[in-house]
């Protein structure tokens, strides 16, 4: 395989997650960045499902990781996440903040972690 190859499966994965991420958004409207919760919680779930799918990352062959680490990459929204918790602390409370911030990281983390679990 070529490297442009390889470039252009990390693309294509990148492109394909950003427009799923930007469907969602569209249609989980609340007052709380939920939408951007519900795709890092999905985006977590599903990296850990095809890794462990594909048998761990150190058996992934370089298509494989690139497809992948671009879907989650252009699917998931951490620097939404950043954005709309710094906002939340300046235009509510630094409690709405950091509820945010610490919902998110739990459970993008148990969502990996199941995602390795129901594939090992």
């Amino acid at each position: 395989m070529t490297e442009m190859y390889l470039h252009a499966m990390f693309g294509l994965g990148g492109g394909l997650g950003a427009v799923l991420r930007h469907w969602l958004a569209l249609r989980v409207v609340h007052d709380l960045p939920f939408a951007t919760l519900l795709v890092n919680v999905l985006g977590s779930l599903a990296l850990g499902l095809w890794i462990g799918y594909l048998g761990g990352s150190a058996e992934m062959g370089e298509e494989e990781k690139r497809l992948v680490f671009g879907f989650c990459g252009g699917f998931t929204t951490f620097s939404s996440f950043a954005y709309q918790s710094l906002q939340l602390h300046r235009e509510r409370t630094i409690a709405l903040a950091a509820g945010n911030i610490l919902l998110s990281l739990v459970l993008c983390w148990l969502a990996l972690w199941l995602g390795l679990f129901l594939t090992g």
